[in-house]
């Protein structure tokens, strides 16, 4: 999904009309890739977001600030210094391919006006955002690559532009030319991707189809009164653009852009700059959430294996101390035939009159102790073995239920598709030292403000609150109910706390739908038979030092549903 350059074109004579003149007021920093510049212009203010992500590089307006670093990055903080204040003259494109400049009027030490560039290269991976001094210098750069040379006071060079032609400017008639001479198998849409500036493989595919024929047709495929069609639908998608385009999401493509593309299913919007605040905004926010998940599965993966281990050692440990009672029965017998014991020998045979018949059996002995001090071995090894039993047992309780609370949370970073979620889940981890406290980045608006239980109503019209996290849950269950109100939970399985805000009698389409979301918010959302168990909220109870979200519940019933087609957001208000 690139923003190619014919997009990007359409977009800055978007763009540069309504930032022209705009009087930079503050520029900030909001993540490794992006930088954010607030413009002053008569009777408004518009904030132009410039990301060189490797995954969405973009730039369009965006409607409110960004969060941003307690400390601005260096990088933004030379932009201050050189850029605010300033005026921006014009954004312009280089032809059509992809790189911006924004040439800005600015005051040196002495007060004197110079001009200022900023240059955005979009360049997927290596993209890059430069400052150039009016020597055409690099004063610095967002990103430093060691395979290309990015040192301030340094010649800036701009990218190649591998001798392709910009399309506004090439005559028809040779054009015309251009197909002539082409080595009969040559894809046509390869050509015009090879030939012209600013053309995706998605655009020229495109002009192939407009002249009627399929997008991979090759140059021997045309006869000549058909080069005649491919120059029109050339001609045609570039007076599209310069028309001011027709931005779209084609989401049978997962793609978007400035001109129409035939083949496919459209959602339209106003202007490209929209499009892309719409689009790629979501691409990003998705990719955020992607990496924060990543992130705490990541670290808590460790914590998992440490508990994996130490429950394995425990069951074990708990196996040996079973035990005991063969110790207890040797040492026994050895009092009962004291007089057999020898002195200086490695085994003993007694019979154990524990058994019909007597049979002999064989005792290990410490040819180092005396008779009596073997006993008292024995004996010493079983009482070790029953203290080992019954703390090695309360320990592995322990540990159980720390595995439990790890697959729980597991399961709530899985289904989170909020990054506050995710926070709230990382604030809890770090909370219970599974996380090293690290300095964040502050919102613009008041992070104490946590993010509520998800609300939904029923077919009756009922409320139904789903916790998302362990916080959520035990505020759901515990400060937002009543006892009386009904409680859902996925049974046996990590999930989400649900309750459906009412008292009984509850009609029966309402105890299903709510069954439904607890069996959707859990581990097996995408299961055909999930159980579900419900009971008052009265029988829920927590346990005293119990990890957030945990409780425990009786007098449940329990609901079978199907949860592997069903689809919340009818249920959203």
């Amino acid at each position: 999904m690139p923003l190619d350059g014919l997009t990007l074109k359409v977009l800055i004579d978007e763009l540069n009309p309504l930032l022209k003149n705009g009087r930079v007021m503050k520029i900030y920093q909001p993540d490794d890739f992006s930088i954010t510049i607030q413009f002053r212009l008569q009777g408004k203010t518009e904030i132009l977001l410039i990301s060189a992500d490797p995954n969405h590089p973009r730039i369009h307006t965006i409607a409110e600030q960004m969060q941003n670093p307690l400390n601005p990055p260096a990088f933004s903080m030379l932009l201050r210094k050189y850029l605010e204040p300033s005026r921006l003259l014009a954004m312009e494109q280089q032809g059509f391919d992809r790189v911006i400049h924004l040439r800005f009027e600015c005051p040196d030490e002495l007060g004197r006006l110079r001009e200022l560039k900023l240059i955005f290269e979009i360049m997927g991976r290596q993209s890059n955002i430069y400052l150039i001094d009016q020597e055409g210098l690099i004063i610095d750069a967002l990103k430093k690559y060691s395979e290309k040379d990015i040192i301030s006071g340094a010649k800036y060079l701009p990218p190649s532009d591998q001798g392709k032609v910009e399309p506004a400017n090439l005559e028809p008639t040779k054009l015309l030319d251009e197909i002539r001479l082409l080595p009969p198998p040559t894809p046509m849409w390869r050509w015009i991707v090879n030939t012209f500036q600013g053309f995706s493989k998605v655009a020229a595919q495109e002009v192939v189809r407009r002249a009627g024929f399929e997008p991979n047709t090759t140059r021997a495929e045309l006869a000549p009164e058909d080069w005649i069609k491919i120059k029109e639908a050339f001609i045609d998608l570039i007076r599209e653009l310069d028309s001011g385009g027709n931005p779209a999401w084609y989401a049978n493509l997962n793609d978007f852009a400035a001109y129409t593309i035939t083949s496919a299913d459209k959602q339209s919007f106003s202007n490209v700059n929209d499009l892309l605040r719409t689009v790629l905004g979501q691409k990003n926010r998705q990719n955020q959430l992607a990496q924060l998940k990543s992130s705490l599965r990541r670290q808590l993966s460790r914590h998992m294996k440490r508990v994996e281990k130490k429950e394995q050692i425990q069951r074990q440990t708990l196996q040996d101390a079973r035990n005991a009672d063969q110790y207890k029965q040797k040492g026994q017998l050895l009092t009962a035939h004291f007089h057999l014991i020898p002195t200086g020998r490695n085994e003993v045979q007694v019979p154990d009159y524990n058994q019909e018949g007597y049979p002999m059996v064989t005792i290990e002995l410490d040819p180092r102790l005396s008779p009596s001090a073997n006993v008292q071995r024995i004996f010493k090894h079983y009482n070790k073995a029953k203290a080992s039993q019954k703390y090695t047992s309360q320990q592995l309780r322990k540990t159980k239920a720390e595995r439990n609370y790890l697959e729980n949370v597991f399961t709530q970073i899985e289904l989170a598709d909020e990054a506050q979620i995710l926070e709230e889940i990382r604030q809890e981890l770090i909370s219970l030292d599974y996380l090293k406290k690290t300095r964040r980045k502050r919102a613009k608006k008041d992070q104490s403000h946590s993010c509520k239980p998800e609300k939904y109503t029923s077919i009756d019209g009922l409320p139904i609150l789903v916790g998302r996290n362990n916080r959520q849950n035990d505020e759901l269950t515990f400060r937002l109910s009543s006892p009386n109100h009904m409680w859902f939970h996925a049974r046996n399985i990590p999930g989400s706390h649900v309750l459906i805000l009412a008292e009984e009698p509850i009609p029966p389409e309402t105890m299903e739908q709510a069954a439904l979301l607890a069996a959707y918010f859990s581990k097996s959302r995408n299961s055909p038979k999930v159980d579900v168990d419900y009971t008052l909220r009265r029988n829920v109870r927590k346990p005293k030092g119990a990890a957030p979200g945990f409780v425990h519940y009786d007098n449940a019933k329990t609901i079978v549903v199907n949860s592997a087609e069903f689809n919340p957001s009818s249920l959203q208000e």
